[in-house]
């Protein structure tokens, strides 16, 4: 099984990199609408990700009872 880091780093990358390539090829290409579409997309999927798998099960709360 892959390690809990390079699971992040392989999430990270390619929800940046894949993205960026398919806008980039496809403002090139003539298409900077649905360039810009796909990368928001694809990078709106990745912080999805990230948020589901690695920032919502953590316990962010303060010390109880000191008030």
């Amino acid at each position: 099984m892959v390690s809990d880091k390079t699971a992040f780093a392989v999430v990270l990358a390619t929800g940046v990199i894949i993205p960026g390539l398919a806008k980039y090829f496809l403002s090139a290409a003539g298409y900077p609408a649905l360039g810009t579409i796909i990368w928001v997309t694809g990078f709106g999927t990745m912080v999805f990700v990230v948020w589901y798998l690695w920032v919502r099960p953590l316990d962010i709360t303060g010390p109880v009872g000191s008030e």
